[in-house]
């Protein structure tokens, strides 16, 4: 099914045209887009184009519209076009269409708002990623569904999408980590050892000693700090990213890749990146150490370091070499990051870095706002390192799937994000994910009350669905298709979860005022189109949030 938005434009663009062509004009017109006006009484749709057209053509916005109204005549979508203000043009829908679309959809079902724009194209969403030192808090974890519902959309617009978590298990944190857990060994063994001030102080690097000495006992003992470090890092990466595999399909979320940075620095691909960079002139060596020629415009240019005069790869060089590799040896068309706020200044220099490389234009991050948890009214401070954080899985045994993706996408990305524990387990309306999971399980309700009375949908004559309120909920859902394309565009998945609470909203309202199931067959029939329309709708939108959708509550 074509959105209406494409619907509407195609007709808009043929009447443009026309206009062009007709009048003797000369230019090329404006991108024509469709957008729903703030006022409803303004019409279904509208679109700027006039406005957008009038430098090219070398005309009034006035007059284009005028001139396109007159060629865009009533036809079986469009009931009547308007001019309005100083050059746009609404529309409105014919209501006998708008019924019409209530069997489209229900007879496509799971295919409804699936298109192909992005067939052909192979996209990695990152997310998540962090050095895996400690369990996975609610902190970062925002980055979890909004990573997991973007790839759920590119593949929903025809794209081959691979989620993928790099576990950046190498440099020097991951050295901290396992003298943390060495320390922890030891004392375990009755040991007088003492934790470095930067070092990871959580009870879970105690467990990770503790299964050490469970599974391999004491012949690690005798070996230095530093030899204890070095062998019991890697194997504290094991457990950390066990747990995050654990907890990360609690969430419902399955990365189908786990890349290891560490293997990569094994492979050579990091110096074969740094050469690759040298001979484009981008790198050079000062002070011992290999720096990144920074774009003129960067002032401090301290952190451009890719190899510190110790020879050993910083962060910034080892991410360089890590994008190369997926870009170019793993053949992707595009990669998307999720990256946390705190990121913004590596940002820029790893879009100068694929600028270097000729990638920039496939290079592609979102950055998310931090969460701040609120219980009771209090915001809870998180910190790995002293152990004092809520934990993912916490949260998930507290609140469940459903509630905590719904909240962490309910604001854009770059919006800051408070976390209302309580309200997320109340199981009332006032609940969004509990209000709009409840609008699915009553329609399947008001199905199984047709059923005990013989009523179906079939024979169903759409036609009679014209009252205004079978309408707007029709037309509610017929804005979907073009949300899913919007949402990809630009990556804002959290109109998603907005739709949701809206079209949830239309149908509680419907159903208070309105009557599904009654004495007329024939207008029973037509409700009852009406809702599975509405259902369908529903179930695709939570399929897309990775929220089930009850048939009960």
């Amino acid at each position: 099914m074509p959105t209406v938005s494409q619907i509407l434009s195609a007709r808009v663009a043929a009447a443009v045209a026309r206009a062009i062509h007709e009048e003797g004009w000369q230019g090329e017109p404006g991108i024509i887009e469709i957008e729903r006006p703030a006022n409803p009484d303004h019409g279904d749709y509208a679109t700027n184009v006039a406005m957008r057209s009038a430098r090219t053509l070398r005309r009034s916005p006035q007059q284009i519209a005028e001139a396109t109204v007159s060629r865009l005549p009533p036809d079986d979508v469009i009931a009547g076009a308007e001019v309005a203000g100083k050059g746009f043009i609404n529309l409105r829908l014919r209501p006998e269409w708008v019924a019409r679309q209530a069997d489209e959809i229900g007879r496509a079902a799971d295919r409804y708002g699936r298109a192909d724009v992005l067939a052909g194209q192979r996209i990695q969403v990152e997310f998540i990623s962090a050095n895996p030192t400690g369990p996975l808090h609610l902190a970062n974890a925002r980055g979890g569904p909004l990573g997991d519902t973007l790839g759920s959309v590119l593949a929903f617009l025809g794209a081959d999408v691979t989620r993928e978590f790099y576990v950046e298990d190498s440099g020097t944190q991951f050295d901290m980590f396992g003298q943390s857990i060495a320390v922890r060994y030891r004392q375990l063994l009755g040991e007088d050892a003492t934790l470095p001030a930067e070092g990871y102080q959580g009870e879970y690097v105690t467990d990770i000693a503790r299964t050490i000495l469970a599974r391999e006992g004491e012949r690690f003992r005798e070996l230095s700090l530093e030899e204890q470090a070095r062998i019991f890092a890697p194997l504290g990466v094991e457990w950390v990213v066990s747990e995050d595999q654990r907890v990360c399909e609690k969430f419902g979320i399955r990365f189908d890749s786990w890349f290891s940075q560490a293997e990569m620095m094994r492979s050579g691909y990091f110096e074969d990146t740094v050469k690759a960079l040298r001979e484009r002139g981008k790198v050079y060596e000062k002070d011992g150490a290999v720096w990144f020629d920074a774009p003129d415009e960067i002032e401090d240019k301290e952190g451009w370091v890719i190899v510190r005069s110790s020879g050993e790869p910083t962060y910034f060089g080892k991410d360089i070499a890590y994008h190369r590799l997926c870009l170019t040896e793993r053949g992707l068309d595009r990669k998307i990051d999720i990256w946390g706020a705190n990121t913004h200044y590596h940002l820029i220099q790893m879009r100068a870095a694929m600028r270097a490389l000729g990638l920039e234009d496939r290079f592609e991050v979102v950055l998310y706002q931090f969460v701040r948890f609120l219980h009771e009214d209090v915001i809870l401070g998180m910190s790995r390192r002293r152990g004092q954080f809520i934990t993912l899985e916490d949260v998930l045994d507290a609140v469940g799937k459903d509630p905590t993706r719904f909240f962490l996408l309910q604001r854009s990305a770059d919006s800051q994000l408070d976390f209302d524990f309580e309200l997320a387990k109340q199981q009332s309306n006032e609940n969004p994910v509990y209000y709009v999971q409840y609008a699915h399980a009553r329609i399947a309700s008001i199905f199984r009350t047709a059923a005990e009375r013989g009523a179906g949908v079939e024979g169903a004559d759409a036609g009679l669905l014209t009252e205004p309120a079978e309408q707007e909920l029709v037309k509610h859902c017929l804005r979907f298709p073009d949300l899913v394309l919007e949402a990809g565009r630009h990556h804002g998945v959290h109109l998603l979860t907005q739709y949701a609470v809206e079209l949830a909203g239309d149908l509680h309202n419907f159903y208070k005022f309105n009557r599904v199931v009654s004495d007329d067959v024939e207008r029973t029939k037509a409700r009852l189109l009406l809702m599975k329309a509405v259902q369908v709708t529903l179930r695709q939108t939570l399929g897309l949030l990775g929220i089930s959708a009850p048939e009960s509550m």
